[in-house]
């Protein structure tokens, strides 16, 4: 049984290069997960006059995180794909992977920031 609940899955898709640098798709493989995304906007504002204030740039950060069972076999070149609630398929890749151990030395989860 899972530390946290898995409801969501994704979609794994693992490829290989040759030399030339020619991908090929490897295998697809579906894992459950926890899949946490969220948004935020920065801006950036610089006053003008006393009481008012223009803004010069807007960014924004989008991200998400992934939380897998135990030890899974994922790695930086692999393309997640995930499926929200809408329908809508969106494709990420791995920015970072963190194993995540337990007081027995074992992975309880796999972390992927995304």
């Amino acid at each position: 049984m899972a530390m946290l609940p898995l409801r969501q899955s994704v979609t794994v898709n693992r490829y290989s290069t040759d030399g030339w640098g020619n991908k090929s798709l490897l295998k697809t493989f579906t894992l459950k997960c926890r899949f946490e995304e969220g948004t935020k906007l920065t801006r950036k504002t610089t006053a003008q006059q006393p009481g008012a204030s223009a803004i010069i740039a807007d960014e924004v950060v989008s991200k998400a995180q992934i939380y897998l069972d135990k030890y899974v076999d994922i790695r930086m070149t692999d393309e997640i794909i995930y499926t929200d609630e809408g329908g809508t398929a969106r494709t990420y890749l791995p920015i970072n992977i963190k194993r995540i151990y337990g007081l027995n030395g074992k992975t309880a989860l796999t972390y992927v920031e995304v």
